[in-house]
């Protein structure tokens, strides 16, 4: 099974996609983008509350994709 994520997929004008094995690592990869790359769009994602929200938004906006 393969996971993958785009910040398309939450709506960014972003190209950014990560695929990977697990929710979790693709999830890690993606929140690490979205705190390096998209700080301005949020509000704070650096409190543990904020981070849990973006989390569950981001593992909401992969898909288990083929190959």
């Amino acid at each position: 099974m393969l996971i993958r994520y785009s910040c398309k997929d939450m709506g960014l004008k972003c190209s950014f996609v990560v695929k990977g094995e697990t929710q979790a690592e693709v999830t890690k990869q993606a929140l690490d983008h979205v705190r390096e790359n998209h700080a301005h769009e949020f509000n704070n994602v650096n409190s543990l509350e904020e981070i849990a929200k973006m989390e569950l938004a981001l593992t909401r906006s992969t898909r288990v994709v083929t190959g």
